[in-house]
């Protein structure tokens, strides 16, 4: 198993035991401020609803910091977006 497995496992444990699920979640995410990524990253939550998005960008405007706010269903749930997001290049999760 790989670092990143490892990581999530470990994520997917904390969630569990730290809140009632379904609950409120925020993703925090920083990428290049390119409109084609921040789309990508827009429809990774295409399918969950009344997602409050946020865009912030960096004072050169290079790069975009975005924040999710959603109710997830499960800790699973959560791993499986993080996931999704992390196959855009050059994205990091916070």
């Amino acid at each position: 198993m790989n670092n990143s497995e490892d990581f999530y496992i470990r994520l997917e444990e904390q969630l569990q035991n730290s809140s009632e699920w379904p609950t409120k979640y925020q993703f925090k995410f920083i990428l290049k401020s390119n409109d084609s990524d921040i789309s990508e990253l827009e429809s990774v939550f295409d399918d969950v609803k009344d997602v409050k998005i946020s865009f912030r960008k960096s004072s050169n405007n290079k790069f975009t910091s975005v924040s999710l706010i959603a109710i997830m269903k499960s800790p699973s749930f959560v791993i499986e977006k993080y996931k999704l997001a992390s196959k855009i290049k050059g994205i990091i999760s916070l």
